[in-house]
């Protein structure tokens, strides 16, 4: 497994510059039957909690559907065909921003290459080390899941009473 990095900056319309990331990873043929098999590109690599971004991706979507709309049916002069146009349009504007937006990594991310935006370059370091933390994560994983077949026996001891009780008071 290899995690790859490619680094490029932008400059803003109105002054300022961003930093755009673009991390992957290349897999060895015994890693990707591991993927087929247990389906490692579903996993969520860095999970994060968004709560706005649906509503802000639906909202962006019905603004464009809007003006969509009315430019599909002042354009083409049918009001079905224009309203079937500016649902796909206005749907595929939601999708692709709430995509674009959202912190959520999975595997498959990975895999094809996430584009990162990011306006610092302490920024863009952050987030290259948090990825490349969170793929020898996923490296340790996969490496275990070579030894999932067949039942393993884990010896549970008995702890000194006082332990025991201190452990079902705190549920650790």
């Amino acid at each position: 497994m290899e995690l790859l990095f490619e680094r490029e900056q932008g400059s803003r319309e109105f002054g300022g510059v961003y930093f755009k990331l673009i991390g992957k990873l290349e897999f060895g043929e015994e890693e990707q039957e591991l993927i087929k098999r247990y389906k490692f590109d579903q996993a969520v690599l860095i999970e994060s909690y968004q709560p706005k971004l649906l509503q802000q991706s639906a909202l962006r979507g019905l603004g464009v559907l809007v003006l969509s709309w009315l430019l599909y049916f002042f354009m083409f002069e049918a009001g079905n065909f224009a309203l079937i146009l500016a649902v796909i349009t206005g749907g595929g504007f939601g999708y692709w921003y709430y995509h674009q937006n959202r912190q959520t990594i999975y595997v498959r991310d990975l895999m094809h290459g996430r584009h990162f935006l990011c306006e610092s370059v302490v920024e863009l370091a952050r987030k290259e080390a948090w990825l490349e933390l969170i793929c020898s994560f996923l490296r340790q994983v996969m490496e275990s899941a070579k030894h999932w077949d067949g039942a393993t026996h884990v010896p549970i001891e008995a702890l000194p009473k006082d332990e025991a009780k201190q452990i079902i008071i705190k549920g650790i």
